[in-house]
């Protein structure tokens, strides 16, 4: 697995980039609209090369919150099954919004997670996390600003 995020604390987050594991390599991500309203469509866009073929897989996308005695993971969405040859390859992911329907709008002014894995056969193969700070903007509405674990 490869896993290119470490979030210790909210207080305390630090990122980490070690992106060349079992035959993975993510040369780039791209998070757009960024800054945004917490509610905004969100496009990823993921550079990746592989050293080997990967059979039947996908890139899953989650946002977690997490509090103290709580953790909410929203799914929120997943790419089409495809094959991968070795080589230079490129993930496109769009989605209308993150659906934070059941999680109370005080807890999401924090830190939280968003996370896209690449899966075959149901095992996370890498794993790209950008640490997403929410703050509560001037019109009262929530604003998300997800950070890069590249840069």
């Amino acid at each position: 697995l490869v896993s290119m995020c470490v979030l210790r604390e909210a207080v305390d987050v630090r990122l980490a980039r070690n992106n060349m594991v079992a035959g993975v390599d993510v040369t780039r991500l791209d998070i757009s609209p960024n800054p945004a309203p917490m509610a905004a469509e969100l496009n990823l866009e993921v550079d990746f090369k592989l050293s080997e073929p990967v059979e039947g897989a996908c890139w899953r996308v989650k946002y977690t919150v997490d509090m103290t005695e709580m953790k909410f993971v929203v799914e929120v969405g997943v790419t089409e099954k495809k094959n991968y040859e070795a080589g230079a390859h490129t993930m496109r992911f769009h989605s209308d919004g993150i659906a934070l329907g059941d999680v109370k709008k005080s807890w999401l002014n924090n830190v939280g997670l968003l996370t896209a894995s690449l899966t075959s056969r149901e095992e996370d193969i890498a794993q790209i996390c950008a640490v997403t700070q929410v703050t509560k903007g001037a019109d009262g509405e929530l604003q998300r600003r997800m950070m890069s674990p590249l840069e």
